[in-house]
């Protein structure tokens, strides 16, 4: 048995297996980051916590400053036009993105007291954030250009390392100072410094280059004309965090961090799911088979929907498991976080078929639409109703986005000629109504744990019962995949 997977595993195209590997680096870190959940919310106060969120947030706000994302979105295409010198690349796009840190970090010396008062971290954690930015991105340069030539040994190895000493190092600085949220975040800034610093030398070893006008000015051209879809990506995922540490303080930032962190046992499902779902689904529309794509999406949104519900559920469970009493009101902000990643799923396959017939253009309009209304939404219903309200105002963009993703579908449809309905329109539709209305309904039932177990049994015995049918679907997206690999 064990020679036969070993087989199969050896025979596999580079590219499958690649892509299986870093699906499983991604699994750990989300993973390990979501079980040490409970291990921080025991050892750090709410208002603590809440630091540590809303520095992870700005953090990831600053980043698409200082990189434009480059190391993320631009770096293939680079890759794909500079084929002759992809290492050359490389390290003059890190020279790029060294100087824009610099040039950034040199604007925070400047105003750093008003920026200080818009963020609400202190001028040391400021700093010590620019030093994070300086050194992640030649991490993820090195590991996404690995990527691409289908290297995977050494990413896994460094991903392993530092997904093991992030939280150890992190607990021991915490248990041995009493600035413990300062030493969560020195912690996770060290490691990735350390690698970070390493990595830098590495890269311009290979590329030998930090300056090339045509290299510069191909990155800014393709990464500058989509900062704004970048920016309305970051208000949608942070801004509510923000802004409740900004109306509330760190304290009511915490306890809703704990509910986003539960919401990422449904995004990891989501990535996966839609990580199958999307090859797959452009072979069918490929060939115009949409008899299947209606079957298996109404499949997988049942099974989406229906884990949506079962997070909601037992949000006291789970919130109980993952922190303490100080953050037992995080059980109310469950349920409109969990049906918002639902919405995820569901505006995710809607821009599957936007991408596939290049309708990208409209999805930057729709993106930033969404993110000011999240704006607006939170500063008038936070101030108002509290915290919680961030909850729903983040189910209410999602599903707008939904909403909008679908128009656009539709119309990139009709420009490309494709008459017949790819999804079940009305199943779907009835499928939201019914996640809408149960993510409301579960609210009444906390108290009343009978009813929430009963649910658990009937969502068991209906996986059971399709069980075959799931399994079919699983199989069928894989070797999709695989396929598409070849």
């Amino acid at each position: 048995m064990k020679l036969n997977i070993r087989k199969r595993y050896q025979e596999m195209p580079p590219a499958v297996r690649t892509s299986i590997w870093f699906t499983l680096c991604n699994f750990l870190q989300r993973g390990t980051a979501l079980i040490t959940v409970p291990i921080f919310t025991r050892l750090l106060t709410t208002d603590e916590y809440g630091i540590c969120n809303i520095y992870f947030a700005w953090f990831d706000i600053f980043l698409m400053f200082t990189s434009l994302k480059i190391p993320y979105e631009g770096l293939n295409n680079g890759l794909i036009r500079y084929e002759k010198d992809k290492d050359g690349y490389t390290s003059s796009v890190m020279g790029l993105i060294m100087v824009m840190t610099v040039a950034a970090a040199a604007v925070y010396v400047l105003f750093h007291h008003w920026i200080d008062k818009v963020t609400g971290l202190s001028s040391f954690i400021m700093l010590l954030m620019f030093v994070q930015l300086f050194f992640n991105p030649p991490l993820m340069l090195w590991t996404n250009r690995e990527r691409f030539d289908f290297r995977y040994r050494w990413p896994a190895a460094v991903t392993l390392v530092s997904t093991i000493l992030n939280p150890v190092i992190a607990i021991a600085a915490v248990l041995n100072t009493d600035y413990r949220a300062e030493a969560r975040i020195i912690s996770s800034a060290a490691i990735q410094t350390f690698f970070g610093l390493i990595l830098v030398f590495v890269l311009f070893y290979r590329g030998k280059t930090f300056f090339k006008k045509k290299y510069w000015l191909f990155a800014l051209q393709f990464n500058l004309p989509l900062i704004f879809y970048y920016i309305s990506q970051s208000i949608l995922n942070q801004s509510d965090r923000i802004m409740i540490n900004y109306f509330e303080g760190s304290g009511k930032a915490g306890i809703y961090s704990v509910a986003y962190s539960a919401a990422t046992i449904m995004l990891l499902l989501v990535s996966a799911v839609n990580g199958s779902f999307n090859p797959w689904m452009y072979k069918k529309l490929k060939a115009g088979r949409y008899e299947e794509i209606r079957r298996t999406t109404a499949i997988l949104c049942l099974v989406v929907a229906a884990a949506t519900l079962g997070m909601s559920a037992f949000a006291p469970d789970l919130v109980k498991i993952m922190a303490t009493e100080a953050y037992s009101q995080a059980i109310w902000i469950i349920p409109p976080v969990s049906a918002s990643v639902f919405f995820v799923f569901m505006y995710m396959v809607f821009a599957n078929v936007e991408m596939y017939y290049d309708g990208n253009r409209g999805i930057l309009v729709i993106s930033i639409i969404c993110s000011v209304a999240n704006l607006l939404l939170n500063a008038i219903c936070i101030p108002v109703w509290g915290y919680m309200a961030a909850g729903w105002t983040t189910l209410f963009c999602y599903i707008l986005l939904t909403v909008l993703h679908f128009i656009l579908m539709k119309r990139v449809c009709r420009r490309n000629q494709v008459q017949e309905n790819i999804f079940p329109e009305y199943l779907l539709l009835a499928i939201a109504l019914c996640v809408l209305v149960l993510s409301l309904a579960v609210l009444g039932l906390y108290k009343l744990s009978y009813f929430r177990y009963v649910i658990l049994l009937l969502e068991i015995l209906i996986v059971f019962g399709f069980r075959r049918k799931l399994i079919r679907v699983w199989n069928q997206l894989r070797k999709g995949e695989e396929k598409n690999g070849e």
